[in-house]
C-alpha cells in the first residue's frame, strides 16, 4: 500500500500532511522562521563582493534630454521630441 500512495501523491504533500511535521510548523512563531530562513552574514558579504566585480557600475553624469515649446515631457533624442505630438 505505500508504494502506490509515494506513486501517487507527491513528495511534497506527504511531507506536509506528517502529523510530527504540521504541529511543530504551527508552533513555531513568524520570527523564528524568519530567522531560520535568512542567509548567513558571511554569505552576503561574499554575495555583495561576487556583485560588485560581475556587474557593470552606472555612470553617474545624466544623459542629455530635449525640450520642444511647452512640452514637459523629457525627450531622449532630438528626433523623438520633432515626433512628439504634444507641443
Amino acid at each position: 500500500m505505500g508504494f502506490l500512495t509515494r506513486m501517487l501523491v507527491p513528495r511534497s504533500v506527504r511531507r506536509a500532511v506528517h502529523p510530527a511535521r504540521t504541529v511543530r510548523r504551527a508552533v513555531t512563531p513568524k520570527t523564528v522562521k524568519k530567522i531560520g530562513r535568512a542567509a548567513h552574514p558571511l554569505s552576503n558579504v561574499v554575495y555583495g563582493v561576487e556583485r560588485s566585480l560581475n556587474t557593470k557600475p552606472r555612470s553617474r553624469t545624466p544623459k542629455p534630454v530635449y525640450h520642444h515649446g511647452v512640452c514637459t515631457i523629457s525627450h531622449r533624442s532630438q528626433e523623438a521630441a520633432q515626433r512628439c505630438r504634444r507641443g
